[in-house]
């Protein structure tokens, strides 16, 4: 899902990475200093935020929520389109949401070690399981469950009810619910895969010193699905 919207993310995200960071540029003058939060896990912050428009570990990465609202935004208004595509109230599009959100968290398994501890260039080992995307994809057209919400749906259309009147039909949207639920259960995943990340010192707009990936867009390449 996160596919398609790629390459529009990885170009809002470097547009704020480079404004947020002090122009993307090495702190050669501070290069003595030693930025608080480790390189393992800055890495890990910026991994998950293009994963999953969202971590845990902002804060190690120098970064503000504002500098990073609109790559959020991209990737969750992607899920929305995706997830609205199924006759499915508002309310249960974002849960619906969550549920597929904390099946990738749990799976993809993102683990970021420091590999080479470098006061200058540290090197650290990123690890993931991504999204089968290949398989992903015939899931999604051989699933009998969805292909037996497509059918329900459609004779219920051919009688005249509209999928207004099926978002607002409790007992509907438990079923939906539990389909797109098992769907996402099935969802396959790669066998980890490792790549190690150099990383450099980078000057957040608090003025202080971070660890960043040297190549972002490496990172966030490797966590999409393959």
């Amino acid at each position: 899902m996160f596919k398609k919207s790629f390459m529009a993310m990885m170009a809002l995200f470097l547009v704020l990475f480079t404004a947020g960071c002090g122009g993307g540029k090495d702190d050669s003058k501070s290069a003595a200093d030693k930025p608080e939060y480790s390189a393992d896990k800055a890495v890990l912050g910026y991994a998950e935020m293009y994963a999953f428009g969202a971590t845990d570990h902002l804060k190690e990465t120098g970064l503000t929520e504002s500098d990073v609202k609109a790559v959020k935004e991209k990737i969750i208004g992607d899920l929305i389109q995706s997830f609205s595509q199924f006759p499915l109230s508002d309310d249960n599009v974002v849960e619906m949401i969550g549920v597929y959100a904390g099946k990738l968290f749990t799976e993809m398994d993102i683990k970021a070690t420091l590999k080479k501890d470098d006061p200058e260039n540290p090197v650290v080992t990123l690890s993931v399981c991504t999204l089968n995307n290949e398989g992903a994809t015939k899931e999604a057209t051989t699933n009998e469950d969805i292909i037996a919400l497509g059918t329900a749906l459609g004779q219920l259309q051919a009688e005249g009810i509209t999928v207004d009147q099926l978002k607002e039909n409790a007992d509907f949207q438990k079923a939906v619910m539990e389909c797109i639920s098992n769907f996402i259960d099935k969802l396959p995943f790669n066998a980890e895969t490792s790549m190690d990340v150099p990383c450099v010192k980078l000057k957040g707009s608090d003025g202080k010193l971070y660890w960043a990936p040297k190549d972002p867009a490496a990172v966030a390449q490797f966590v999409q699905p393959q």
